[in-house]
């Protein structure tokens, strides 16, 4: 064995440096040189295009962001709207609030029952109820719908 094969130092069989000859200084084969000048700079590449995809991702979140507020405003539009006619809120407390106590409001009114006609709270409220509300089909001119309306009429 030669000197330098005893002591460890010495290169490799393959020509390539031992690990803690080469710290810091540039490869002497030509080889793994090229290789590293490629790899850098597919690396420089890479953290390029990740910056890109990065600005590119934060830029989507930040429409996304904007639609959904879009979105949300519209439905708690169409909600104030809803609940506005057949309730006491004003639209001061209804427009504080969130679209998902919104739809409970809305929930809870869906399941209130209307007044009635014979109903002591009867009367303006009750005033804007629709034909169909009233057990009358809307267009039907059936014979059975004119004797209703002829009652609702006679009792009104």
């Amino acid at each position: 064995m030669s000197e330098t094969d005893k002591s460890g130092s010495g290169a490799g069989a393959a020509g390539v440096p031992p690990a803690g000859d080469g710290a810091g200084k540039e490869p002497k084969n030509r080889i793994v040189k090229m290789t590293m000048d490629s790899v850098m700079a597919a690396n420089a590449d890479l953290v390029t295009k990740n910056k890109e995809k990065d600005l590119l991702i934060s830029d989507l979140t930040r429409q996304l962001t904007e639609a959904n507020d879009i979105l949300e405003g519209q439905e708690k539009t169409r909600l104030i709207s809803e609940i506005m006619p057949r309730s006491s809120f004003k639209l001061d407390e209804l427009t504080t609030k969130s679209a998902e106590e919104l739809k409970a409001i809305r929930g809870t009114l869906d399941f209130a029952m209307p007044p009635r006609a014979n109903s002591v709270r009867f009367g303006v409220p009750a005033a804007g109820l629709s034909d169909r509300e009233k057990g009358l089909t809307v267009g039907d001119l059936s014979i059975v719908t004119a004797k209703k309306r002829k009652l609702l009429a006679g009792v009104a």
